[in-house]
């Protein structure tokens, strides 16, 4: 026997299933602290800061998006990388800066890394440093200051999406250099919007 259904219960029925939230049995989400630059010592911060200025300083011109990846062993800067401002939008500082360890140091011991970086670290970025085993993330101008100034931002900040990675237990350090790389990202962007 046929079951007839009319067109609106079955419009209905389609918009609730669409619209309800399905979360996978295995997904699970926890915090994430961040630490803030004002909650560090005197020698931390100042290490952090001397690291943060080699990201500010990445040549290559651009928008203001500079990356270094640091050995926490030796503390060497393994490599680097800025934002080219180019047609394809993946080419973040943080990617570019993983993507030339990766090319330069094949064998490398990811753990034993920190990534400071200009700008909080997009969901594209903060997933790549995931995955990446990145032990540390250390950022200066947030994404809700990238935001408020006009820049175009996925509103997912790092705490969220590292939470959302259950196998991650990575740092967080924000607001090292803030006030240099606020007024940074301000300059750049008005200057675009001349």
């Amino acid at each position: 026997m046929a079951m007839k259904c009319g067109r609106r219960p079955l419009l209905f029925g389609t918009i609730a299933a669409l619209s309800t939230r399905v979360t996978p049995a295995s997904a699970s989400s926890r915090e994430v602290a961040v630490k803030s630059a004002e909650a560090l010592g005197d020698e931390e911060r100042q290490r952090h800061e001397r690291y943060m200025q080699m990201a500010i300083d990445v040549p290559g011109g651009g928008p203001p998006f500079g990356a270094v990846i640091v050995d926490n062993d030796s503390g060497n800067v393994m490599c680097h990388g800025r934002n080219p401002g180019s047609r394809n939008r993946i080419y973040h500082g943080e990617m570019v800066a993983m993507i030339n360890c990766g090319d330069e140091h094949p064998q490398l011991d990811w753990s034993r890394l920190t990534l400071y970086t200009t700008g909080e670290p997009c969901p594209m970025c903060m997933s790549a440093i995931i995955w990446n085993r990145i032990p540390k993330v250390v950022y200066a101008t947030s994404i809700r200051k990238l935001t408020n100034i006009g820049l175009n931002q996925i509103g997912l900040d790092t705490p969220t999406v590292a939470g959302a990675a259950p196998f991650y237990s990575g740092e967080i350090i924000s607001g090292i250099l803030q006030n240099k790389t606020d007024k940074l990202f301000e300059e750049w962007w008005a200057s675009r919007r001349r």
